[in-house]
């Protein structure tokens, strides 16, 4: 599937996605512990974990671990995946109770398939997804590359969830920015770009009713959102995508 076509894209995405081709790992790294300190210290991952009403989770990318506490506070039995082990091991200290795996979403196999088909997820989570310099796509302009990698990696996450009978729900967050008058019309956006470029041919769907956002206060936000982009809103954006049939 080709996402070339795509252009939808939040100015502080496109704003940071040159930097981000350029960025050594380490500081990537450094840059994912900080600001996911911050938004859990903002009640994101809590707030994202809230709007999870199933018990048996599965989650793409644990990072370093406070999207997965956030889940297990919400009284969720978490099976957490990353393709890091540094993430991984810096998760399984923080949040002893979740089960682990090591697996790449983009090339998983029938083994990750039966392990997760025994685990049973209700639900599939990936939030924030990470993007490191070496994954960023070098076929699309620098501006749209996190975007095109973030889609691609949600792409293959909707793809492995299908083959799972229990997952009826996945959640998807990202940030994005827009005067908030336009929150509407932001839903509809999102709504549309997840309906064409990610769902098409699955047995899930998404309603402008389940996509929410919620503004992210300072200081996370006024790292990028200057110049030219005050005035912006920051936000996270959640899409709770249902499973409306299953794979014939």
């Amino acid at each position: 599937m080709s996402f070339k076509s795509v252009r939808t894209q939040d100015l502080s995405t496109a704003v940071s996605a040159v930097s981000a081709l350029s960025e050594p790992l380490e500081s990537t790294l450094l840059r994912w512990r900080t600001e996911a300190a911050e938004l859990d210290r903002l009640g994101i991952y809590d707030w994202l974990a809230n709007r999870v009403s199933a018990d048996r989770v599965l989650e793409v990318g644990c990072g370093f671990g406070m999207s997965t506490a956030a889940l297990v506070r919400a009284g969720k039995t978490v099976f957490a995946l990353d393709s890091r082990m540094d993430c991984l091991k810096a998760t399984r200290s923080l949040v002893p109770e979740a089960t682990y795996g090591v697996a790449d979403v983009h090339h998983y196999d029938d083994h990750l398939i039966a392990d997760l088909q025994a685990f049973a997820p209700e639900a599939v989570v990936c939030w924030l997804a990470g993007a490191p310099a070496e994954a960023l796509p070098r076929d699309v302009p620098a501006a749209y590359a996190v975007m095109q990698y973030r889609l691609q990696l949600q792409h293959s996450v909707v793809r492995m969830a299908m083959k799972v009978d229990t997952v009826r729900t996945i959640h998807l967050a990202d940030r994005t920015a827009f005067p908030w008058k336009m929150k509407d019309t932001g839903r509809q956006t999102l709504v549309g770009m997840i309906s064409s470029v990610i769902l098409s041919e699955t047995p899930f769907g998404l309603d402008v009713s389940d996509v929410q956002f919620k503004k992210i206060e300072l200081p996370v936000a006024s790292r990028q959102l200057t110049g030219s982009l005050a005035g912006l809103i920051p936000v996270i954006g959640e899409a709770t995508i249902k499973r409306r049939h299953n794979v014939s």
